[in-house]
């Protein structure tokens, strides 16, 4: 994808050099620069998600736009946001140079080539561009376009639905080291030289798996604990017409609930299941997976910071390792002294892109001469992952606890990505289990997605989990059986998203003014809120999304966007919701208000003193109003007015 950026780049250069004399009015010169403004933005984006994915624009940095971005660690980008901002301020005063150099020449008859030149050259740059391929990609996924590989290879043949069979009288505990971005890669005496050495002596007494490639929907941190979990990748909720909507997940109270996980299924087996962190857990939704998917005992920094000594000892992300694993010991021999079998998962961060962070309990604090911060901070949870294993395995419950320690995703763009690029890029994923009395290292090719299935008999267990196949089994993985899997997983996104399960509204809707809810069931949304009801009750939600740095995203632009026809309910602040208008002409007052109507017909809009039911019959009367698109057109003004606000 880079070859192509500097193709259209180079284009685009070419469309400059070529442009002078070109024009003949000020309007033609402005739609000239309004049209390099928009290739610099979607360049600037480009090269700002590159920074952090290495892959360009990925599903990553669509989901992390979703869902925003608070709990970031944004004190390791202030560089690159301090270079976005550049960009931006850079590609407006070239436009308007642009603008100013065209606005008054005149156009001379030996020019009209090169016009003909800059024209075509500046329109392939803005088609061949990264961003607007992903784009249009992503628009046709929403439209509702079937993707031919979904057709050939339909998702339910390949799905398989979650079952767990007993295969033995022994169920140990489980711990699982989600080390952050630690991929196999570092392994690699040719290009870390001693980089890895507490944990390789362990790997070698254990089952590990070497060819765990990366797959497409998986590529992030809450996306590969998903694919661990459930056996599937992390698809955003679709915008397509047909299918549930979501700009921001961070307001929803569930997370993948029409999916059955390995948690849901040790659960019913009766183990008690334990996450801990050092990050913020609403970061990203790790707390909605966790809670949704039956996990008993969850806690980040803000529930373990309080009972530290040292409550400054952090990273812009979270806590250090070294305090984590402390922590994470504790639990071990605490819940390993009841009789009730457990899993506890615990992430790890001091490895995070771009620059790592090492822990100043670590006896090796640098990695050969010390200039690669990453490295140091590789060598540092080597000493401290392998530590915390030990620890465990020299423990009076060691012999029943299996511990498996693997990456939840190749590293991203950071300050070792170079010598990274030289390997062969692979997950980590190894599996200790104290009954074994050698190592076994298995090359069948995988994914994350396979985990859960090849863990889990480990656990006495033979399971089917979604994607998952047993890599230790003879059924082929995915990733085996098909040579562009990410291809084809992105074919099946429509199929994935059901995952998300949208409520049907079967009983009425419940607006708590005490907690800022608005209840469909048994889910739980907070407020603002505003939700696209179908023909057959079937509702959308839409939600507010903040960025950091960047303006809160309204919900007025979204209804904006409705047919006239579209029946919805809005819950948002009264002075918002006053931009509709309503039958009584009536100016609202107070925090919340809600509007229940259509785009183009009859709204009705009341102040939210207190908790209000919306009854069956009273949606199903505003499905059959009447609507006009005139309506429409005026109150999208109004809403058009308030956005300028």
């Amino acid at each position: 994808m880079n070859n192509i950026l500097w193709l259209s780049a180079g284009l685009f250069l070419i469309a400059l050099f070529t442009s002078k004399n070109r024009t003949h009015s000020p309007k033609s010169a402005m739609i000239g620069a309004m049209t390099i403004f928009i290739y610099m933005v979607l360049s600037a984006f480009y090269i700002v998600s590159n920074y952090f994915t290495g892959e360009g624009i990925n599903d990553a940095v669509i989901f992390h736009l979703r869902y925003g971005l608070d709990g970031s660690g944004f004190g390791d980008y202030y560089l690159i946001i301090a270079t976005a901002i550049a960009l931006l301020i850079g590609s407006l005063a070239l436009s308007v140079f642009y603008y100013r150099l065209l606005k008054n020449s005149v156009l001379q008859e030996h020019q009209k080539l090169k016009r003909i030149i800059s024209a075509s050259a500046l329109s392939a740059a803005l088609i061949l561009h990264p961003t607007i391929r992903f784009l249009g990609e992503s628009v046709l996924n929403a439209i509702g376009v079937e993707n031919p590989l979904s057709l050939q290879y339909s998702f339910s043949d390949y799905y398989k639905t979650a079952s767990l069979t007993s295969i033995s009288e022994n169920h140990p505990n489980l711990v699982y080291i989600f080390a952050e971005s630690f991929e196999d890669t570092y392994f690699d005496e040719k290009i870390f030289p001693s980089l890895v050495t507490d944990l390789r002596p362990i790997r070698e007494q254990s089952t590990s798996f070497t060819q765990i490639k990366q797959a497409w929907g998986t590529s992030w941190t809450i996306a590969g604990m998903t694919s661990v979990m459930c056996g599937i990748p992390l698809v955003t909720p679709s915008t397509g017409s047909n299918s549930p909507q979501g700009n921001s997940m961070s307001k929803m109270s569930t997370f993948y609930s029409g999916a059955v996980c390995m948690s849901d299924m040790l659960h019913k087996e009766g183990y008690k299941l334990i996450y801990r962190s050092g990050s913020p857990l609403e970061f990203a939704g790790v707390d909605k997976l966790y809670k949704t998917h039956q996990f008993d005992d969850i806690k980040g920094i803000k529930e373990l910071k309080p009972s530290l000594q040292n409550q400054s000892y952090q990273t812009p992300w979270g806590l250090y390792d070294d305090t984590l694993f402390e922590i994470a010991m504790n639990d071990f021999k605490k819940f390993s002294k009841n009789k009730q079998k457990f899993a506890m998962f615990v992430s790890t961060m001091d490895t995070h892109h771009p620059y790592g962070h090492v822990s100043k309990s670590c006896k090796r604090q640098q990695y050969k001469d010390g200039s690669n911060s990453m490295l140091n901070a590789v060598i540092c949870s080597d000493e401290l992952i392998s530590k915390f294993i030990k620890q465990i395995q020299d423990s009076p419950y060691g012999k029943n606890t299996i511990i498996v320690v693997a990456s939840d995703h190749l590293a991203m763009h950071n300050m070792a990505i170079d010598d990274l690029m030289k390997g062969e890029r692979r997950n980590q994923f190894m599996i200790i289990d104290p009954r074994l009395s050698h190592g076994d290292k298995v090359e069948k090719t995988g994914s994350t997605l396979d985990i859960s299935a090849t863990l889990l008999p480990f656990l006495g267990y033979k399971a089917s989990v979604g994607l998952s196949r047993n890599l230790l089994g003879d059924e082929s993985s995915l990733m085996e059986e098909f040579k562009d899997l990410d291809k084809l997983l992105n074919a099946w996104s429509k199929e994935i998203s059901r995952f998300w399960e949208f409520p049907k509204i079967e009983q009425d809707l419940v607006l708590d003014t005490t907690k800022n809810n608005l209840k469909i069931g048994s889910t739980l949304y907070k407020f603002p809120i505003l939700l696209h009801i179908s023909e057959n009750l079937e509702v959308s939600p839409f939600f507010e999304v903040k960025l950091k740095f960047f303006e809160t995203v309204k919900l007025f632009g979204y209804l904006h966007d409705y047919h006239a026809e579209d029946a919805f309910l809005w819950v948002d602040k009264c002075t918002r919701i006053n931009a509709l208008g309503n039958e009584n002409n009536v100016t609202l007052k107070g925090k919340y208000c809600y509007a229940l109507g259509k785009l183009g017909g009859e709204v009705t809009a009341e102040t939210l003193n207190a908790d209000k039911k919306l009854s069956l019959d009273l949606l199903n009367q505003t499905l059959n109003l009447s609507f006009d698109e005139e309506k429409a057109t005026q109150r999208r003004e109004n809403l058009t007015k308030i956005n300028e606000k």
